[in-house]
Formats: structure tokens, sequence, C-alpha cells
């Protein structure tokens, strides 16, 4: 009787401790091919994509691909860059990171406009310095008679007083003449440009204009020096007029 209940004792021992060992083989396994491959992808870092220069949809594509979430975290002016492309990018390109990352970026608005200043009743000296100090370049001079302004002042601007333009434009600015005279007759040219003379001769109906030139050092090229017809003579009496006008000497080599 003993015995038996010895031996089953014995048995049970057995079959416990199989199952204990079964249990402590199936947790080994687990361990080893489940939870630790897992908790070392949690931990994993990856390449992190260079999304720099990259239209901003595309970008977002690239990143979410590779497991990242993009977020813009600012809009910049930069003339590097296309509208819409990205600038900057944190964390760097390359750098090591979670899945899962938020990837903050600039995007690139463009190159910033240059809002067009007032010109009007400027020289067009001074208007040419305001242009370059803003960017921008003078284009043509046109002239005209104005009753409303004073001879060699900005009467007209080819782009309107605040509006954006981009750095570089070229500006066409129209002059005045002063109030045109009630009797068309010789101008007095000397100090002028030789195109402000011209144009203002030509809107008299003086056609047949001569340049000559003279080198002078202390003078703006392209100066009126002097003109062949009086100031003050009648505009039916004028043939021809010959202008003198200041040319730079050539410099030997």
């Amino acid at each position: 009787m003993n015995s038996n209940r010895f031996e089953k004792l014995w048995k049970l021992r057995i079959i416990r401790y199989l199952t204990a060992l079964i249990a402590f083989i199936l947790i080994v396994l687990l361990f080893n091919d489940v939870i630790m491959p897992w908790y070392v992808r949690l931990g994993q870092e990856y390449e992190l994509p260079d999304v720099v220069s990259m239209p901003l949809e595309q970008a977002r594509d690239s990143l979410a691909k590779a497991g990242f979430q993009l977020v813009v975290k600012d809009s910049v002016y930069d003339e590097n860059f296309a509208p819409g492309t990205i600038t900057e990018q944190q964390p760097a390109a390359y750098s090591k990171v979670k899945k899962g990352r938020h990837v903050y970026v600039t995007v690139s608005i463009g190159e910033k406009p240059i809002i067009m200043p007032n010109l009007f009743f400027k020289s067009p000296r001074e208007a040419e310095l305001i242009l370059k100090s803003k960017g921008l370049k003078l284009g043509n001079l046109y002239y005209e008679y104005s009753d409303l302004a004073l001879q060699d002042v900005v009467i007209g601007q080819s782009f309107p007083q605040g509006q954006k333009v981009k750095p570089g434009t070229k500006i066409d600015l129209t002059i005045s003449l002063g109030p045109m005279p009630k009797q068309k007759v010789m101008p007095d040219l000397v100090g002028k440009s030789l195109d402000a003379a011209k144009k203002q001769l030509q809107l008299l109906g003086v056609k047949n204009i001569q340049v000559e030139y003279e080198y002078k050092e202390d003078i703006l090229p392209e100066t009126v020096l002097s003109q062949s017809v009086k100031k003050g003579t009648p505009v039916d009496q004028i043939q021809s007029v010959r202008l003198t006008v200041s040319q730079l000497p050539v410099k030997e080599e």
C-alpha cells in the first residue's frame, strides 16, 4: 500500500518537474524570439533622410515612408530655394533617431520682394540712387512736358508705389521737361544729359541733331557742354543743331 502511494507521489513529482521544465523552455523561447526582438526594435535608431531642397509634399512622403512625421515649423523668404521647398530640417539629415520621431522643417516662400518706392518729383539722379539702394535698376528714361511739375523731376514710374517687384527689376522713369513753351524756341541744353537733350529737341520738332564729343575728366560722360544754336531761337528757323558732349579720355595702357 505504502509502495503504491510512494510510486504515485514520485510520478506526480516527475510530471510537475517536466511541466515546469517545459514551461521554462517555452518562456525562454518566447523571450528570445518575441520579447527581445521587440525590445531591441523599440530602442533601435534609424538614419534620418535628407529632405532639404525637396518640395514639401515630396519631403512629407519621404519621411513617412521611413517612419517619421514631418511638421512645418516656419516659412521664410530665401532666394536660394524655390518657393515650397525645404530650407532646413531638425534633426539634421542622417542623424540617428527612433521611428515615429517628429522632423521639424522650414519651408521657403521664395525671394523676398521689394516694395516699389515713390520716386515722383525726385531728380533723375536721386531716383537712380534710391532704386540702387533698394536693389532695383534704372531702366529707360522718357521725357514729357508737364504743366504740373518743374523741369528735371520724375513724373512717372513704370511700377506704382507699394507694388511688390523682384530684385534687379528695371524701372522706367518719365522726366518732366517743365511746362510746354507757348512759343517753340531753342531751349538751354547745357548741363543736361545727351539723352534728355535729344528727347526735348525731338518733342519740339527738331529732327537734325548732330553730336560731337570732347574729352572732359571732371564732367560726367554724355553731358551737353555747348549747343550750336542759341537759347531762344525760334524752332521754325532751326534746320540742324550740333551738340558738344563730354567724354572721358581714353586711358593709355
